[in-house]
């Protein structure tokens, strides 16, 4: 007999461009500070949503609220459907499988290889063998652009480039849905970043992942995002194609998009 875990883990695809996360009211707060302030929003099957801000602005509170890391003071997610707001952990871990998560800084461990980063989503949620564990966390690894010798290296033996591939490893180790990237070229030199770039949009096109994507990097926004996300004073101040708010009136993102930073990354993807 299915369990009402089994029950919604035996889901179908969702079509391209269906909303599979849905955003009402949500507000956070820490103490008497607020940080995020009624937002609402929602990301589409296929799409690659960008969340842009200035520092502080709550992104990456945003990312963890919607990848069901954090629970908000208020409001309600929906993820494929799911009203997860009133459910308990539990119930909302067979969602959870169908996400995958990569933090700024990778947040590896450090006593452990690249494989056994890897691995670790496929031990704790599978009863595959260890062999067929191994198997399946090396073709991650080659998937996020990593070599084979890079699997039995530690995070501390890799570069900035190669912690964040390994750290995209693991979050496409039980083939999630959604993909959220906080930071994916940050701290990065301009040819790793471009190549990280890459890798977004090859993971989009081979796996049909949906990605949230929180960044800072105007060049990623114009070659990478389908749609953008601008926080400001704890709400949402625009949304809509990376054209759409370079072109609108909107002051906030006029201010964010014409900088100096702005205009050279938005002529350079004119040319």
């Amino acid at each position: 007999m299915l369990t009402e875990s089994d029950s919604i883990s035996l889901h179908s695809q969702p079509r391209q461009g269906e909303c599979i996360l849905l955003a009402r009211n949500l507000v956070q707060d820490f103490g008497s500070k607020r940080v995020l302030d009624d937002i609402n929003m929602q990301l589409n099957s296929g799409e690659v949503l960008a969340v842009v801000g200035g520092s502080g602005s709550g992104k990456s509170t945003l990312m963890r609220q919607l990848a069901l890391l954090q629970v908000p003071t208020s409001g309600e997610i929906q993820v494929f459907g799911k009203n997860v707001s009133a459910m308990g952990e539990f119930r909302t871990l067979p969602l959870r499988r169908r996400m995958g998560v990569m933090f700024q800084h990778g947040a590896l461990f450090g006593d452990l290889t690249v494989l056994e980063n890897v691995s670790l989503p496929l031990r704790e949620h599978t009863g595959l063998s260890l062999e067929t564990v191994e198997q399946i966390a090396m073709l991650k690894i080659a998937l996020a652009g990593l070599e084979p010798d890079a699997a039995a290296l530690f995070p501390s033996q890799l570069s900035g480039g190669m912690r964040k591939r390994a750290a995209v490893a693991r979050g496409i180790a039980l083939d999630p849905e959604i993909l959220f990237l906080d930071e994916p070229s940050s701290g990065l030199d301009p040819i790793s970043a471009d190549a990280m770039d890459d890798l977004v949009l090859h993971l989009k096109k081979t796996l049909g992942l949906t990605i949230l994507m929180v960044t800072h990097d105007m060049d990623s926004l114009w070659r990478v995002a389908d749609r953008v996300l601008l926080l400001a004073d704890s709400r949402i101040a625009a949304e809509g194609t990376i054209h759409d708010l370079v072109e609108s009136g909107n002051a906030v993102a006029q201010q964010f998009f014409h900088g100096p930073r702005g205009r050279a990354a938005g002529a350079s993807h004119d040319q």
